[in-house]
């Protein structure tokens, strides 16, 4: 049952924190779900907040959060006393608002929303951006209406699950670029690097020093688009002076789906959001998973690109100005296999996530009003 136009005045509750990868898809369903007529209700944490400033909510709340998952007794006890703090203020909070429905888009901060929408019985879904499902999420599976998955295989799915795969959500800015065709090779060429949410100083070194190794008729013809941490950022800008290299270089670029859109070729890390982005505007990439990621799960995103010959992952061990250099010069000098790297990745995730995960709310949302 798929209902349209506004379910009631309920908000859908929508639960993300941590990092922008787990809040940007969020804010693509928020955007999708204003659309329809529905008033959205923000659940984050103070991490999240960073990366919600322009997210379309009515209404929200902040609450406290932290990952059990690591760290000695100490730091688990507190995690579990931060949890069950956040599980106090969204039972308070969602007995003020009613939401119709929920949605828990992972991470800590969606586990205590999730639990307190369960006690209410307040229907809601879970979303797992990632080829792995979160430790967050996989507490929260089993009783949740629905569980969709971004890309093909999503492994940790506990057993008796069913799972829907819908892709990621993406943003509007990201919609609005992904019929970009891709940029001609016969002038300049553009190569964007960014570390994502949890850059690292690795990527204000290893790709600084590999394009200063490049060619002198290839350096001449690079135009960088730079993402380091603000320390950082002088450091890099001299070592680009220092090679003749043409080089902006910023901590923050508000506008990074333009960006990628003019880019020939992008060097990332393999976080959900990055890889969906690459996949919608179609770009080739040299991807370097985060290392220290739960679960390696940001091996298995790259995996959805690689697999259709849209990237080339490089491990964040081996993420270093010799090892980058190889498939940095193979891919600049060959213009054939970068035209066919954007191809492959265009489509390599599944388009149209943010209208199927609304008309899943849409349902369970309905299925309640009608109960």
């Amino acid at each position: 049952m798929t209902i349209t136009g506004p379910i009631a005045p309920n908000p859908i509750a929508l639960a993300a924190g941590g990092t922008g990868g787990h809040l940007f898809p969020a804010e693509a369903l928020a955007q999708e779900l204003k659309r329809r007529g529905h008033r959205v209700l923000l659940v984050t944490d103070a991490r999240g907040v960073r990366y919600a400033q322009n997210f379309p909510a009515d209404d929200r709340f902040e609450i406290s959060a932290a990952t059990p998952s690591i760290g000695g007794p100490v730091a688990k006890a507190a995690a579990a006393v931060s949890i069950a703090a956040g599980l106090f203020t969204s039972l308070r909070e969602f007995k003020k608002r009613k939401p119709a429905a929920a949605v828990g888009f992972g991470g800590y901060p969606s586990l205590p929303a999730m639990k307190a929408a369960e006690l209410m019985k307040i229907p809601y879904g879970v979303h797992e951006q990632n080829g792995v499902l979160g430790r967050a999420n996989r507490l929260l599976v089993k009783k949740a209406a629905f569980t969709a998955h971004a890309f093909p295989v999503l492994e940790k799915l506990p057993a008796g699950v069913a799972a829907t795969e819908v892709g990621n959500p993406v943003r509007d800015a990201v919609n609005a670029v992904a019929d970009a065709p891709y940029p001609s090779l016969d002038g300049d060429i553009h190569l964007l690097i960014f570390g994502g949410s949890q850059g690292a100083s690795i990527f204000s070194k290893a790709p600084v020093k590999a394009i200063a190794n490049l060619a002198p008729d290839l350096r001449r013809r690079l135009v960088v688009t730079h993402q380091a941490r603000e320390a950082e950022m002088e450091a890099v800008k001299a070592g680009y002076a220092s090679a003749g290299v043409r080089a902006e270089v910023a901590s923050f670029f508000a506008d990074l789906p333009q960006r990628m859109a003019a880019a020939h070729l992008v060097i990332s890390r393999a976080g959900a959001s990055t890889v969906t982005e690459l996949a919608a505007i179609g770009r080739p990439s040299i991807l370097v998973p985060l290392a220290i990621a739960m679960d390696d799960h940001q091996t298995g995103n790259a995996r959805a690109l690689k697999d259709k010959n849209a990237a080339v992952i490089l491990p964040e061990k081996e993420f270093n100005e010799y090892e980058l250099a190889a498939p940095l010069e193979a891919l600049l000098t060959n213009r054939e296999r970068l035209k066919s790297m954007a191809a492959s990745a265009k489509g390599a995730v599944k388009s149209g996530a943010a209208a199927r995960l609304a008309d899943l709310i849409e349902d369970i949302a309905g299925q309640k009003a009608a109960a």
